[in-house]
């Protein structure tokens, strides 16, 4: 954990509080204004759909100074909030601007994460990434958790306008922590000049085409994030307050919280089972959630929880194997394109998550997300990509 890993990580831990603050707050202000599950579901696919976009970033942070475009994504969200703080505060704020507003920060949002993680393998030793990576989810959850606990109630006590407000001043103050104390000396490769942007562009794509079975891996995720995104669509309904809303959103937390932390414990066993137990077990505990749905809250959060642990285990050993099977000089370009794939229907689910629930009984759609992670569990078992990985964990051994 050298200066600029702990920059880097203050900065990723308050962003994360902030984005998830001004996501409840309009999400709920869509809510509340319109009272309609179609316009929940087109919130929340605004604030998915930027991930989509991540995919055109790729070139640029092998171009240009990562430090640079943090400052840019910073500054972005900033201006974005002190907008709409402003037009909340004169009575002008319409659930166009709110969406439209969404959409432009994520799109800035999208942009500093994929910068961290190329920069990070710089920073560190190898032997050190899942550890760094599983700390970095880890101390992010763990401030996530605070906030989604009193997200709803800060919500219902100060309003929109100053939470969006606060949000702004939070995004001002990390372009100043960014621009005074991340210091690092990049060495930025300039191509020649007949490499154009879209030159670099297919690159990222050609390079993630010839990952062969881990390329079928990625795909498997991009439906599975699909699937549960579903599922995830329809929380602004089956939640009845602000409160609620916040518990299921703090539910994820500390699931993804104790997941990492996990991870950290027990990184160094077999890839493939840990895939395996991590969709069998959390499937298995969010159809308990299901079931106990209109019968005990505390039972059916506690259970959504606990299948977040396992996805969010399996998510740090995952991201740690895309840092690790990627050459460093693609890094920037192929994680885009990766990210890009893994989140391309997941906005689409939220949408169709929140259109369905006018039709379907949002108990159906919530299912959807428990039977993908045990379907996901069978495959896994049978992946021919993390039983090579396997063998190889086992010769190295």
């Amino acid at each position: 954990m050298n200066r600029n890993v702990l920059v880097l990580l203050v900065v990723r831990v308050i962003a994360n509080f902030a984005d998830s603050f001004y996501f409840l707050a309009s999400v709920w202000y869509v809510k509340e204004t319109t009272d309609a599950s179609f316009w929940i579901g087109v919130t929340t696919f605004a604030a998915m759909i930027p991930v989509v976009f991540q995919v055109f970033y790729g070139p640029l942070i092998d171009r240009y100074s990562k430090k640079k475009l943090l400052l840019v994504a910073m500054a972005i969200q900033a201006m974005v909030l002190i907008v709409l703080a402003s037009l909340y505060a004169f009575g002008e704020l319409s659930v166009g601007f709110v969406i439209a507003g969404l959409f432009i920060a994520t799109l800035a949002s999208e942009l500093s994460y994929p910068t961290e993680y190329a920069l990070v393998p710089s920073l560190v030793r190898e032997s050190d990434l899942q550890k760094v990576n599983a700390w970095f989810t880890f101390t992010h959850h763990s401030l996530d958790l605070l906030c989604n606990a009193i997200a709803g109630f800060l919500l219902a006590l100060i309003g929109v306008g100053l939470m969006y407000m606060s949000n702004a001043v939070l995004y001002l103050f990390l372009f100043a922590v960014i621009g005074f104390f991340l210091r690092i000396n990049e060495t930025v490769t300039r191509t020649s000049e007949d490499v154009t942007y879209l030159t670099d562009l297919k690159v990222g794509f050609r390079y993630v085409w010839k990952l062969g079975s881990f390329r079928t891996l990625i795909v498997v995720f991009t439906c599975l994030n699909f699937m549960v995104s579903i599922s995830l669509g329809v929380l602004p309904i089956l939640a009845t307050t602000e409160e609620m809303y916040g518990l299921w959103l703090a539910a994820i937390s500390v699931g993804t919280l104790l997941g990492s932390g996990l991870s950290t414990r027990y990184g160094n066993r077999s890839l493939r089972w840990t895939f395996v137990f991590a969709t069998g077990i959390g499937g298995l505990a969010w159809c308990v959630s299901a079931i106990w749905l209109n019968r005990n809250v505390g039972v059916t959060l506690i259970s959504f929880g606990i299948a977040w642990v396992a996805i969010g285990m399996m998510g740090i050993q995952f991201q740690t194997l895309l840092q690790r099977q990627i050459q460093s000089e693609y890094l920037g370009r192929t994680l885009t394109v990766i990210y890009a794939l893994q989140g391309m229907l997941a906005p689409f689910g939220y949408l169709f998550g929140g259109m369905f629930a006018d039709w379907l009984n949002p108990i159906l759609l919530y299912l959807i997300g428990a039977l993908t992670l045990l379907v996901s569990s069978m495959y896994f078992r049978k992946s021919s990509f993390l039983t090579s990985h396997a063998t190889l964990q086992d010769q190295a051994g």
